[in-house]
């Protein structure tokens, strides 16, 4: 395959294979050599690292990949890509392909890092099953640049979410290049940005606390703009009793009438812990 993937080589294969860009699974590829140089650099690939990269493409960053990690495995839903991957890369001994949708496939746990170039229609399921199942400490994305302003954003912005809440208990989020539309075919409408994610370690909270952390981000923001007393003693996620939830905000030091968009992640990993806690007496 041409590990130097240019727009006629994008147009020859497609046009070979009877490869059409998908809209429905957000196939944009990358067709700049030195864009493809830049990202490797930064993702900064060591010879012991075991790679899984969800959504490979064409493969311009797959096949430089195995030229420099111990293992790459490759997760690609389209069935026409997956037979040019075979094609191109089947022969390559560090190299694992898996046809079929991230979001069901059952993976070891065992990736030093994780690439993707996130379709929009599912980037936030793909992040959150990634965070969830996946302890590899560093993680590069492409994400449209509206998702990356969304997971970066400071208590109180107007694009602050559940989204930002989530990933922040498990990343600190980074952003190291942002691409213009130019560097793919089909180009798309917007630019993107690509992300660091970087693992946070140890782990704050356990198995129940942590359950209760997504429970409260999701009634949180279930209710947003209201106050954080009313959000979380109406919420139809949680069943807290009203007097229970004002002692609990109170013993956290935060204002009840605050609204859930202006807390940060240390925020609700402080009322996780404390209704956990009330949970178990």
């Amino acid at each position: 395959m041409p590990y130097n993937m240019k727009k006629a080589d994008m147009k020859s294969i497609t046009e070979g294979y009877g490869l059409h860009p998908n809209r429905k699974y957000g196939q944009n590829f990358l067709v700049d050599d030195y864009t493809t140089d830049k990202l490797l650099k930064i993702i900064d690939i060591q010879t012991g690292d075991r790679i899984l990269e969800i959504g490979p493409g064409l493969g311009a960053l797959t096949g430089k990949m195995t030229e420099r990690c111990s293992r790459l495995t490759a997760v690609e839903i389209d069935s026409g890509i997956c037979r040019y991957l075979e094609d191109s890369l089947g022969s390559v001994p560090n190299f694992t392909l898996v046809h079929g949708d991230f979001l069901k496939t059952e993976l070891e746990d065992n990736f030093t890092k994780i690439v993707s170039n996130l379709p929009y229609y599912c980037a936030t399921e793909i992040l959150f099953t990634v965070a969830g199942k996946f302890s590899a400490r560093d993680i590069f994305v492409m994400v449209q640049k509206e998702m990356a302003d969304r997971i970066m954003s400071p208590p109180g912005s107007k694009v602050y979410g559940a989204l930002t809440v989530t990933l922040g208990y498990y990343y600190r989020a980074r952003a190291v290049l942002q691409l213009g539309n130019d560097v793919f075919h089909p180009r798309p409408d917007v630019g993107s940005t690509f992300l660091h994610l970087s693992r946070r370690e140890p782990r704050e909270l356990d198995d129940a606390q942590l359950e209760m952390f997504h429970l409260l981000v999701k009634s949180a923001f279930w209710g947003r703009r209201k106050t954080l007393l009313k959000t979380l003693s109406e919420s139809p996620h949680l069943r807290l009793e009203k007097n229970l939830v004002r002692s609990v905000i109170a013993e956290a030091g935060i204002d009840e009438k605050i609204r859930g968009e202006e807390l940060s992640s240390g925020d609700y990993i402080r009322l996780a812990l404390l209704f956990a806690k009330n949970d178990n007496m």
